[in-house]
C-alpha cells in the first residue's frame, strides 16, 4: 500500500483507568450526531453509532436528550462534569449484554432497538433507564472502580439507583417521573426474588475469584443493592448524601 491509502489516528493519553472498560469498536459503522454540546461547557462530543440497516431505528434525539440531561443531573449531584471529552454510544449486533459502560465508548446490544414494533411508553421507560444506568458508570466504574468486585454493588447498585434518581428529578425527563418508580419496583423484586435463593449472598460479598464474580451479576447487586441505596438517602438527606458524593469523587477519582 502505498503511504496515501494509509489514515493515522492520534489519542491523547487518557487517566488510568481498568482493563474491562476498554473498548474498541470496528466496523462500517454510520453515526448521529449532536449538535449542541459546544453550547455548554459540561456536554462533550457526542455520536450515536450503528449499522446502517438499523439507523433509522435508532430513536437519537431521545437518547441525546435523556444523555443531556443526565449528564446535567449527574455532574450537579457528584459535584464535578463527567471526565471525558467525548461520549460514543454504539448498538453493536450481537453485543454480550443489553448495555456496558466502556469508558467514553458505551455499547448496546442492538436487540435493544425496536424494529416492526410500536414503541411503548415503558418500551421507552426501559431504554431511558439503560441509556442513564450506563451514563452514571462513567463516575461509578469508571472514574472511581472497585479496587476488587467484592464491590461490585459500588458499580451497579449505584448506577442504577442514579439512573431511577435521575429520571424522577431532572426537570427534562418529567415525563418519566411517575413511571419511573413503578418500574424501580421491579427491579427491587428482582433482588428479592434473588434473595430467596440458595445462591442468596450479601450486597457486599467476599469474591474469591473473577470466575465467581460472574455469578454475582444479578438483582441482588443491582435491584436490592439499589433499595438499599433508597433507604440511604432518606435516613441521610439529599444534601447530605450530594455532600458525601462529592467527598468520594474527590478522593477516590482514578
Amino acid at each position: 500500500m502505498e503511504p496515501k491509502d494509509h489514515k493515522v489516528a492520534v489519542f491523547g493519553a487518557t487517566q488510568n483507568i481498568a482493563t474491562y472498560i476498554y473498548a474498541v469498536v470496528a466496523g462500517p459503522y454510520e453515526y448521529h450526531e449532536y449538535n449542541n454540546a459546544a453550547k455548554n461547557p459540561i456536554i462533550p462530543q457526542m455520536r450515536i453509532y450503528g449499522r446502517k440497516s438499523v439507523m433509522s431505528y435508532i430513536n437519537h434525539e431521545e437518547i441525546f436528550g435523556a444523555t443531556v440531561a443526565g449528564m446535567k443531573y449527574y455532574t450537579d449531584l457528584f459535584g464535578r462534569p463527567i471526565p471525558l471529552k467525548k461520549y460514543d454510544q454504539v448498538f453493536a449486533p450481537e453485543s454480550s449484554s443489553g448495555g456496558m459502560e466502556n469508558f467514553g465508548c458505551v455499547t448496546y446490544n442492538e436487540d435493544s432497538l425496536y424494529r416492526g414494533e410500536t414503541i411503548t411508553p415503558g418500551k421507552r421507560l426501559v431504554q431511558m433507564t439503560t441509556v442513564l444506568h450506563e451514563l452514571a458508570h462513567m463516575w461509578f466504574g469508571d472514574l472511581v472502580t472497585m479496587k476488587w468486585w467484592n464491590d461490585l454493588w459500588l458499580n451497579e447498585s449505584f448506577a442504577t439507583y442514579m439512573s431511577f434518581l435521575c429520571l424522577t428529578e431532572a426537570p427534562e425527563l418529567e415525563k418519566f417521573r411517575d413511571s419511573a418508580w413503578l418500574y424501580f419496583q421491579s427491579t427491587k423484586f428482582s433482588g428479592i426474588t434473588a434473595d430467596q435463593l440458595s445462591t442468596t449472598h450479601p450486597v457486599c460479598s467476599e469474591i474469591q475469584s473473577t470466575d465467581q464474580a460472574r455469578s454475582v451479576f444479578d438483582g441482588i447487586s443491582y435491584g436490592k443493592g439499589a433499595a438499599f441505596l433508597k433507604q440511604v438517602r432518606n435516613v441521610l438527606g439529599s444534601q447530605n448524601l450530594k455532600k458525601a458524593l462529592k467527598i468520594y469523587f474527590d478522593k477516590y477519582a482514578w
